[in-house]
């Protein structure tokens, strides 16, 4: 009974996140004007960030959009933790 539970919850959880639209657009929309902790607030955490010798930072975002289609996004940050540009990034 637990095992058919847990299952059905992973179920439900991973029915949920396919369901929730990536909001590609939205994030291309959003860089230039949204901050680290604003960006974090409406897309979640990156999959990966590196520091940059000249103070910022790259993070990097992968969604899937449309039919299972993988799409990856290198988002940039300036010294103030203002995202500043975004670039096309393979998905790991």
């Amino acid at each position: 009974m637990l095992l058919r539970f847990l299952f059905l919850s992973l179920g439900w959880v991973s029915l949920l996140s396919c369901a929730h639209e990536p909001r590609v657009e939205a994030l291309e929309g959003a860089v230039g004007r949204l901050t680290q902790s604003e960006l974090t607030r409406q897309f979640g955490y990156p999959q990966r960030f590196k520091k940059l010798p000249s103070g910022g930072e790259v993070w990097e975002y992968e969604f899937l959009s449309g039919n299972s289609r993988c799409v990856g996004y290198r988002v940039y940050f300036d010294q103030e933790l203002r995202s500043t540009r975004w670039d096309p990034s393979p998905c790991r």
